[in-house]
């Protein structure tokens, strides 16, 4: 292992450390705050598979260029599913309908009673997580992604995974408030999983290779321009998604509905949402600059903004309701993500300088 790796690594076990003191002491604000870090890290393979095979579908260069470090995000599903784990053991703590008196829920809750049970939330997980899995491994033991008469497979694939993140979206995001009800949620969710990949590719391919000199699909265009424009669709899909469902909320005019948006926007939330849409907003502005596109800084610093939005977003949607004991409930958060962060970086960057080890089982299928 390389120095960084093991700095994270250290880091990774102190934060664990520091998670498990904080279950002892009070295990439903560790929980709290580990869904929303785990979430994110599920999001990065979950964007990338879309990412890959809708690649598999159009093909183009821009796939070509970033096909590794996707290959090397969707490797690292296992790993983020296995981390689900821990909230998967105390579902209580976390989702006001599991273990509840459904007495005690308000009416239009207890009419979803017969969706929101423990018994169906976890055949809805297993589900997910085995098409995730077998989606997981195709992509990574496909050598060539655009072969001929591979069309169907990815369609199929698209069309699994779609449901599977509307189904995931809903039951780990969505449910945490149960009264709130939105049929453009997932959608919003599967943007922005796309968006937070796609950057991160970016980001690690300009870190090893100059981009801004390699040609692009056309010519006079650079490949970092290629790049920066399909972020910039996946910016604007995500962009026109939250935003119709804001305003189809506010046209609806809804209490349960609007309460959605009242957490979020109240004490320090809403400084999280003004930072959110000016990142975004920064973001949409940088990649309609030509300059900054077929400039290498400039290319990671679109990338760089777009998914520090996605991480903004992931927290400023999932954290707040679960969020009830103040600015020193930060402590768990901090814990969670040093935790989290840190293993995930250690495991990532050993794939990226051991890219032979993401399909290992086959390799060892091959030796045996």
């Amino acid at each position: 292992m390389s120095r960084l790796e093991q700095g994270f690594l250290s880091a990774g076990a102190v934060g664990l450390v520091v998670c498990g003191l904080g279950v002892s002491l009070d295990a439903k604000a560790m929980l709290s705050a580990w869904l929303p870090a785990i979430l994110f890290a599920l999001s990065l393979p979950l964007g990338a598979l879309t990412i890959l095979m809708v690649h598999g579908l159009t093909g183009g260069r821009w796939g070509d260029a970033v096909r590794q470090p996707l290959r090397i995000m969707i490797a690292m599903l296992p790993f983020a599913l296995v981390l689900l784990l821990p909230v998967l053991m105390r579902l209580d703590l976390i989702f006001p309908w599991a273990g509840a008196d459904p007495a005690m829920l308000a009416e239009q809750v207890r009419e979803k009673l017969a969706y929101l049970n423990v018994p169906f939330f976890l055949l809805r997980f297993a589900f997910c997580a085995a098409v995730w899995l077998v989606l997981a491994w195709t992509m990574l033991t496909t050598e060539d992604p655009a072969k001929r008469g591979s069309g169907k497979k990815y369609a199929l694939g698209l069309i699994l995974h779609a449901l599977s993140v509307s189904v995931f979206a809903i039951d780990w995001m969505l449910s945490l408030e149960p009264e709130f009800t939105s049929t453009i949620y997932a959608l919003c969710e599967a943007a922005a999983e796309v968006v937070g990949a796609f950057a991160l590719a970016i980001l690690v391919l300009a870190a090893r290779r100059a981009v801004e000199v390699m040609p692009g699909g056309e010519e006079d265009v650079a490949l970092s321009e290629d790049l920066a424009n399909m972020l910039l669709g996946f910016v604007l899909t995500w962009i026109y998604l939250a935003f119709m469902q804001w305003l189809v909320v506010w046209g609806g005019d809804l209490p349960d509905e609007i309460r959605w948006y009242g957490v979020r926007s109240t004490g320090g939330w809403l400084y999280l949402l003004w930072l959110l849409i000016a990142v975004h907003v920064a973001a949409f502005a940088g990649l309609l600059s030509r300059r900054l596109k077929r400039s290498h800084r400039g290319l990671v610093w679109l990338a760089a903004v777009a998914l520090a939005g996605h991480f903004i977003d992931v927290f400023w949607r999932v954290r707040p309701p679960l969020f009830a004991d103040g600015l020193l409930a930060l402590w768990h958060d901090a814990a969670a993500w040093m935790g989290l962060g840190g293993l995930w970086l250690t495991l990532f960057l050993f794939l990226l300088r051991r890219p032979d080890r993401i399909v290992w089982w086959k390799r060892e299928v091959a030796h045996g």
